[in-house]
This record gives structure tokens, sequence and C-alpha cells, in this order.
């Protein structure tokens, strides 16, 4: 799923600057149990793969892109975000079908 998200972030410490950062989210798999051929399988990681970036509205450089792709925090403020964006998805999808079902 494709997801923006926005935030501010410190390149040196003192000043901050605003991101926008777009990123593809894939939600983790969950176990699959036993079978008769298969002892089963562990659940998946979610991803996050990081698009573009913008730094205070203009493209970011490549220290700067390479900066927010090794920050943890970030990636993992991104992974909460789209496990968000596919909840509100799934919400407003659930409204849809219950809308239509009622006409």
């Amino acid at each position: 799923m494709l997801c923006k998200y926005q935030c501010t972030h410190s390149f040196d410490g003192e000043n901050e600057v605003e991101l926008q950062i777009t990123y593809e989210y894939t939600p983790p798999t969950p176990a699959r149990g036993p079978s008769y051929s298969c002892a089963g399988e562990p659940p998946g990681y979610s991803e996050v793969d990081v698009l573009g970036i913008l730094v205070d509205g203009r493209t970011a450089t490549a220290n700067e892109f390479d900066a927010v792709c090794e920050n943890v925090r970030l990636f993992e403020e991104m992974e909460m975000h789209g496990a968000d964006c596919i909840a509100d998805e799934r919400a407003a999808a659930a409204e849809y079908r219950a809308a239509m079902r009622k006409e």
C-alpha cells in the first residue's frame, strides 16, 4: 500500500526540518499452521520501502535519503502509520459494504 508520512526530523541535532516520506507498506503475513505435507510456516515481517523524501518541500539529497533510511525510529513510526492506513482503509470498505447492504 502506498502511504505518505509527515514528521519533523533533525539531521544535525539542532535544526528541525519537515519531512514528507512516500513509502510502500506491506503488512506482515500470518503464521500458517501445520498440514500433512508441511510443518507450518512462521509469520512474515512487515516491510517498508522508501520511495521518495521531501525535506522542507525539496527533494532530499542522497545523504539525507540515506540518513532517513538508516533511522530505526522513523521506520518504526512508518510501520505503525502503514498499519493504521490499512486499518482505516479496511474500516472504510466495511462501512461501504454495510451501506450497500442497507440499500
